[in-house]
């Protein structure tokens, strides 16, 4: 996220009155296990580019573990290669010209990056299309290596271990079923869950909230979740009312 001249506040909702909040001018998030809470004061501008995983590895030139559940800014990520971008694309004229200047930059990086591992991407398109349900060991075996192998060539190149990526594709899957009108046990069980408990249980430790309360928080009139959500048919976020 490229703000214009604003500041983010972002923290953790798991104890959120207790957790210490972080200041950004611009942010960069790697890959996360769990829900997050920002703050802004009322104004906020800039450029959000949703990047798939598998392509930030080549981007950034940084094993991705490293940022894994992390929040930086591309300043200190990018160095001389993030200078002065915020301002260039506040500049520009239009949306076109923000947007042809992304593309050229972002092509650059591309070009000029790591490549990834054809297995890792496999891999993650695998997990994709099974919304997380294939086990590692299943996962390991039809790509070819060891599981240990597996492991860290993907937490290397993606951010996550196969198993927790894993997790967070069941649970989006989940909410997603939940959204389009399935009952707490149906969601669970197509979702690869044991039982309802055990999904509302896996989305309070990785949101810190319970399923019935980001429900009627989503159903809140400003909440506006066709516009803040990442994923189609997929609800991956809220807008919560001033306290």
């Amino acid at each position: 996220m490229i703000l214009f001249g604003q500041k983010l506040k972002v923290y953790d909702p798991v104890g959120a009155r207790q957790a210490a909040k972080s200041t950004y001018t611009s942010v960069f998030a790697g890959m996360q296990s769990r829900a997050r809470l920002g703050e802004h004061d009322g104004r906020l501008s800039g450029v959000e580019i949703v990047i798939a995983p598998w392509a930030a590895y080549t981007l950034f030139r940084t094993p991705m573990n490293a940022l894994a559940n992390q929040l930086v800014e591309p300043a200190d990520l990018l160095g001389p290669r993030f200078q002065c971008l915020d301002e260039r694309l506040e500049a520009c004229p239009d949306w076109a010209t923000r947007f042809a200047l992304l593309d050229s930059t972002l092509t650059q990086w591309h070009l000029d990056g790591p490549r990834g591992s054809a297995r890792v991407l496999w891999a993650w398109q695998r997990l994709n299309n099974t919304a997380g349900r294939i086990p590692v060991h299943a996962l390991a075996r039809e790509c070819g290596w060891s599981e240990r192998h597996l492991e860290r060539r993907f937490e290397q190149q993606l951010g996550l271990l196969p198993k927790t990526a894993g997790r967070v594709l069941r649970l989006r899957g989940a909410v997603g079923l939940l959204a389009q009108g399935h009952n707490g046990a149906s969601a669970a069980s197509l979702s690869g869950y044991s039982d309802q408990g055990h999904l509302s249980r896996e989305f309070k430790n990785m949101t810190g909230w319970t399923l019935s309360r980001f429900a009627r928080t989503r159903a809140l009139e400003h909440s506006g979740p066709a516009e803040v959500d990442r994923g189609e048919r997929r609800p991956t976020s809220l807008v919560l009312p001033e306290d």
